[in-house]
Order: structure tokens, then C-alpha cells, then sequence
């Protein structure tokens, strides 16, 4: 469910707790009669409303919760039964009801559904319960019509009300997710808060279809065998070996059954997954602007760059009561659907502008099972969005219509309420917020509908110097929005142990310049990830949703420093060094190209003609950045002298030619850098 919070100035946020992925989910607004703007209040389903609207309230036993299936209209549900042992609204002598509350499983078919009261065999309970269109009954309210009766042992009877999988309540959210009240209290409530409808609906005790449900085996819309569920259902009803809805506050998103979590595989081939529109009984009063609304919705899920995840609109004028199926959130659909008005009257109807704007949610099979980023999860096989009626007062607004299609949206496509305020998943609607996503609807969707990247170079076995300039390149499924999004590129010398970045936030165009660093390793691996927006992510996804690493690991080898070498000296017969005089009493000093190709600059070395025949050399530099051109003007010191020339390269020296015994002269006791070894003559 979805709530509008409460404008009431200083209120602060809950701090982030957990997102539940659901089947099917509702959106409520709740807005108080001829309040002033910005002062709204977010209060659902008090007790008091409950009473006012509940058509029977009785306690009792829950003696079973199965789901069953009819074969006759499609309808898949989940039946409690409750032995009755006191009537507080309703008719005398009433000893026994069944419950119908949707979701379950059956066969390999399911549809779950949150927010429905959980009734557990052999729990006590009063029950605050409303008449279905077709006389069955159903929790008024959903799980907040259901109390669990406690016995105290010095005190009275509690009422406990378990909101865990409520999302945000607005003002009247208690401190802690079981609310509790006194059972006298509720007791009361009902006998004294006079019904709303005048004349109390005909209601049958137990549902008209429940004759001829099946409760096992296999059924030819299923798709094949089933299995025995009379202990639990995925739904409304209790499972051994999972939580439906169940919530782990230190984490950001999980799923909403342990055993159960669902995803639409088609985007995996990049598979658009259509999304029809039944345009009649817009709350806009213009049928296109609500489809062009419901497109926006879709765009915004399909845009998601670190997703795959592609929801499109297909038939936008299908009319979708001509099927005869009957409601999506009963019978399994003929295809996804939109549907606008609450056709089949599945919502409580509002009261003013309060009460349930929307539900949404999926059908799913147990045949095929994927398992993505450490989670295996069922195929999704339809999802549905229906809007109430009479709503004009907050979906009259494009903008709101656009946002609560994108909530409802997200719960069709498997994710829960997120406590994140910035989220379009969060339980509260916003209003006038449009349907921009959050980071943490952009993590879900990451997550459950990763991209596939391919890191192509290096894959393993290359040799890259250190010091080269390589580019790492990699490939990616298609992006179905604008936006490439962005990746991280890191690098392991110890075949993954530990990883070092390389750029952060890059363009994914697939390809990165890189110079290789000097860091040796023959166990050198590169990978490519897009990691999630928040941190920390929850068990058991990774903290990158999606990534690769090259296949085996590469050498980076040691880098081979750039020669210097040696530039011809004045002995050379081709370009020997040479002097010739400039003006104002300078020389210029002309040389040849070094042997080596790789010399980035030059030194110019100064000496006494007379000490060099006495047999010392005792040049010193005239300049350490000569340049890589090959002549330098420059003021000779007075008196006899000789000059040399070294070639220089990453900081390294060459050599200075040889003397005329063919012995290397010698680097000057102040040399612009160090020698290199290995250079050319």
C-alpha cells in the first residue's frame, strides 16, 4: 500500500528500514475533511473506522487457511476459516465463517498479495469483516480489520494489530510495528459506533464458489501438477519455511517471501514486457492524458540505466471488461492490464478524498526458476494496476496519476515499500512529485534486473608492459532509455583478492584508455562494475549488481624505461657537434639526433680545454633542458673550453660519446640526471 504522509511542519522521517518486494500492494491517501492546505493528516484505519465501516465483527479461532482454486471462474484465493465463539456485530447464533482474502498458490499458478491480514491456524481473533460484491466476506480494511487476542496474566485481554507490513501509517503510526489495544475497548467499538450503511449487506457465511474449489492437485490453467497446500499459501494465509511480507530492518530491500521472490525473466533478452491500457472511467476526464500518464509511469522504470528491465504500453484502448475474465486481482488475467474506476469493485470505495487510491500487483509461476545476483526467483507471468473511483480529488492531477501508476507499477514488477524518503516506492505518496524515480528504486531495479557486461580486453593471457598505454574495453546489453549510465573500472595484481580503482564514474561506451601501472604481477585481472547507488546493499546481492572480470588473469610486465642514447660527437663524420659564433659574444651549438628515437630533451656540459689535457674531465652543466630540438645558443665561459652533449629520457641521462681510446667519457660530477644503462652508441 501506498500512503500520502502528513504535511504537518517538523515531523520527522523514519530512518531507512527495509524495502519488501510484494505481489500486489494498494495505495492509500488519507486526507482529513475541510483541512487547510499542507496540514493533511495520513490516518487510514483507525478502529473507530473500522467499526463505522466493518458489516460483521465477530472473534474467534482460526481453524484452517488454504488456498483454493476455482476451476469455474479462475479465482485464486486464500480461504480461512474461522470457528466463531462470539458474534459483536452480526447475526446471533453464527458459529462458523470462511474468510476470503486474495493471493495464494495453487499448481505452479500463484498471486500474492501484501498488506492482507495474516491468520494463522489456531490464532485467536476478532475480526472486523466487509461483504464482497458477491456476498462473501473479507477483512475490512485489509490487515488493519484483523486483531490477534492475547491473554494477559495479570491484566485484561489485548487486541495486538501487526502493522509491520504496512509501510508508513502517517500520524497515527505507532512506535512499534504491533499496535495493541484492549480487546474490551474494540469490544465496545463495535456494539457502540453506529454501521455507515444504513441496512446491513447480505453476506454469505461462507463464499459461494467454496463448494466447488479445488484444493490440490493439477488444474489445465495452472500449468500442470500442484501440490497439496492445505497447510499454507504464499498469500493471505501461513507457510512453513517463510514470512510473507516479513521485514528485516538492516537491510534496504528483500524479498517479500524468503521462498517466493518474483521477476519478470524476459528482460534477461531484452523482451519488452507490454503493458495494456483500458482508458474508460479516467480520473482526468481526458482518456488520452491518462494513457500519456500511464506512459510516463513505464518510461520511468524502462529509463533506469543499470536496468534491463523494459515495460512498455501496448493496446491503449483495450476494453478489457469485454473479456468476461473477470478482476485481474481474482482470476488470472489474459494480459497486462491498467485498469481505471475500480471496475470490478475490488476497493473499498473513499470516503471524501480518503481511502485506497490504487492496487497493484503480479501473477507468477513456480515452473521456471532464475536465480540473479545470489536470488532465485520465480517467473512473473501478469501484472495489473487498478485505480479507485471518485478519486478526482488527488488523481485529477496528471502529475499524481503519473506518480501512483509509478508505485504501482514497481509492485508489479516485484518491489515492496522502501522507507528511503527519496523513493517512489515509499508507502506515502508525495503529491506533485510526478514518477521520478529514487536511488533506491533505481538499486531494486538494478538488482533484480541486472544488465550483462563483458569485459573483452584483457581477457587473459595478454602481456602489458608497465608504463604502456592500453585500452581496456568491454561490452553491454543494449540500454533501452537515453541514458548509457555510468561504470567503475578497477584493476587486481593478486587474481582478484583485492581490487584498486581505475576510473570512477566513466562513460559506459565500452573502451578506457589506460596507462598500465607499474606494478608487476602475473596474476593481473581487470573488471568492470556498475555499483549500487546505496550503501550498504543487503545479503545476499553484491554491492555491484553487475560487473565482469576478464576471464584469466594477464601479466603486467616491468616497464622498459625510454633509451636516451647518444648523440653524435664532434668526432662523428655525419653530424658531428659543431660551434659557430652568434652575436653579443654567444655560441650556438648544433648536434645530431641520438641514436635513440626516445630522448625528450638535452644537457649541455661545459669544461676547461686545459685541465681535459691534463687528462681531467671537469665539465658541468651549462643547462639540464636544452630541449629536443638539436642546437642551443648559449654564453661561453672565458678561456679555452669544450662542450658536450647528453641526450636525456623519463629522467634518465645518455651517454656523453666516447674519448679517443673508445672509453666512454665520463658523467659530470654534477650530471643533470642519472645515467641510464643499456643505451645505445
Amino acid at each position: 500500500m501506498h500512503r500520502r504522509p502528513s504535511r504537518r511542519p517538523g515531523r520527522p522521517e523514519r530512518a531507512p528500514l527495509a524495502r519488501r518486494l510484494t505481489l500486489a500492494l494498494g495505495l492509500v491517501l488519507a486526507v482529513a475533511a475541510g483541512a487547510p492546505a499542507g496540514a493533511a493528516v495520513s490516518i487510514y484505519a483507525p478502529p473507530e473506522d473500522l467499526a463505522a465501516r466493518a458489516a460483521l465483527v465477530v472473534e474467534g479461532t482460526v481453524s484452517a487457511s488454504r488456498s483454493g482454486y476455482d476451476p469455474q471462474t479462475g479465482r485464486l484465493a486464500t480461504y480461512v476459516t474461522l470457528d466463531v465463539s462470539a458474534v459483536l456485530r452480526g447475526p446471533a447464533g453464527l458459529e462458523r465463517v470462511v474468510i476470503r482474502e486474495p493471493g495464494g498458490r495453487f499448481g505452479d499458478l500463484g498471486h500474492a498479495v501484501d498488506a492482507v491480514p495474516v491468520y494463522a491456524p489456531g490464532e485467536r481473533v476478532l475480526a472486523f469483516l466487509e461483504v464482497a460484491p458477491d456476498g462473501a466476506l473479507r477483512t475490512c480494511g485489509l490487515l488493519f480489520g484483523k486483531f490477534t487476542l492475547v491473554s494477559t496474566p495479570d491484566g485484561p485481554e489485548r487486541a495486538r494489530r501487526d502493522l509491520a507490513r504496512a509501510g508508513l501509517i502517517g500520524e497515527r503510526r505507532p512506535a512499534s510495528d504491533i499496535e495493541e489495544f484492549s480487546a474490551g475497548e474494540l469490544r465496545a467499538l463495535a456494539a457502540g459506533v453506529a454501521p455507515v450503511a444504513a441496512t446491513a449487506p447480505a453476506f454469505s457465511a461462507v463464499p459461494p464458489e467454496f463448494g466447488r474449489l479445488l484444493w490440490d492437485g493439477a488444474h489445465g490453467g495452472a500449468g500442470g501438477a500442484g501440490s497439496d497446500l492445505s497447510t499454507g499459501t504464499t498469500g493471505g494465509g501461513s507457510k512453513p519455511g517463510g514470512t510473507v511480507g516479513g521485514s528485516d530492518p538492516g537491510l534496504e530491500f528483500v524479498p517479500m517471501s524468503a521462498t517466493d521472490p518474483v521477476r519478470w525473466h524476459e528482460a534477461d533478452s531484452g523482451t519488452p514486457v507490454s503493458v495494456n491500457v483500458d482508458r474508460a472511467r479516467d480520473p482526468l476526464g481526458n482518456p488520452q492524458l491518462a494513457v500519456d500518464q500511464m506512459v510516463r509511469a513505464m518510461d520511468a522504470w524502462t529509463n533506469v540505466p543499470e536496468a534491463r528491465l523494459q515495460l512498455v504500453a501496448g493496446n491503449t484502448s483495450v476494453n478489457y471488461l469485454a473479456t468476461g475474465n473477470g478482476s485481474p486481482a481474482s482470476s488470472f488475467p489474459p494480459y497486462n492490464i491498467i485498469l481505471f474506476g475500480d471496475p470490478y469493485n475490488d476497493i473499498t470505495d473513499p470516503s471524501g478524498c480518503s481511502g485506497t487510491l490504487a492496487i497493484g500487483g503480479y501473477w507468477y509461476s513456480t515452473a521456471s526458476r532464475k536465480t540473479i545476483n545470489n536470488r532465485a526467483f520465480w517467473g512473473a507471468r501478469r501484472l495489473y494496476v487498478i485505480f479507485n473511483n471518485n478519486f478526482g480529488c488527488f488523481l485529477g492531477n496528471p502529475d499524481n496519476l503519473a506518480e501512483v501508476a509509478a508505485h504501482e507499477l514497481g509492485h508489479g514488477i516485484g518491489y515492496g515499500h522502501s522507507t528511503v524518503f527519496d523513493a517512489i516506492m515509499r508507502a506515502s505518496a508525495y503529491g506533485n512529485r510526478g514518477p521520478r524515480l529514487g536511488d533506491d528504486d533505481r538499486d531494486g531495479a538494478h538488482c533484480h534486473y541486472p544488465h550483462t557486461l563483458t569485459v573483452t580486453a584483457p581477457n587473459g593471457g595478454e602481456d602489458w608492459p608497465a608504463g604502456t598505454q592500453q585500452t581496456i574495453t568491454w561490452t553491454a546489453t543494449a540500454e533501452a532509455g537515453p541514458d548509457p549510465g555510468v561504470v567503475d573500472i578497477e584493476y587486481s595484481v593478486d587474481d582478484g583478492a583485492t581490487w584498486q580503482p581505475v576510473a570512477t564514474g566513466e562513460t559506459n561506451d565500452g573502451a578506457y584508455p589506460w596507462t598500465v601501472p607499474d606494478t608487476p604481477s602475473t596474476l593481473a585481472r581487470v573488471r568492470v562494475i556498475r555499483p549500487n547507488l546505496v550503501s550498504p546493499t543487503p545479503s545476499p546481492y553484491p554491492s555491484a549488481c553487475s560487473s565482469d572480470a576478464g576471464d584469466a588473469p594477464f601479466t603486467i610486465s616491468p616497464s622498459t624505461p625510454p633509451v636516451a642514447g647518444t648523440v653524435p660527437d664532434g668526432a662523428s663524420a655525419t653530424a658531428p657537434l659543431t660551434l659557430a659564433p652568434a652575436t653579443g659574444g654567444q655560441i650556438t651549438l648544433s648536434w645530431g639526433a641520438s641514436c635513440s628515437g626516445e630522448y625528450d630533451d638535452h644537457a649541455i656540459y661545459e669544461g676547461s680545454l686545459a685541465s681535459l689535457a691534463g687528462g681531467t674531465y671537469d665539465h658541468q652543466p651549462v643547462t639540464c633542458s636544452a630541449g629536443p630540438d638539436l642546437s642551443e645558443t648559449i654564453t661561453p665561459a672565458p678561456g679555452a673550453r669544450y662542450y658536450l652533449v647528453a641526450p636525456l629520457a623519463a629522467g634518465r641521462e645518455g651517454l656523453l660519446g666516447t674519448d679517443g681510446a673508445g672509453t666512454d667519457r665520463p658523467a659530470s660530477g654534477a650530471a643533470c640526471a642519472p645515467r641510464e644503462t643499456g643505451s645505445c652508441r
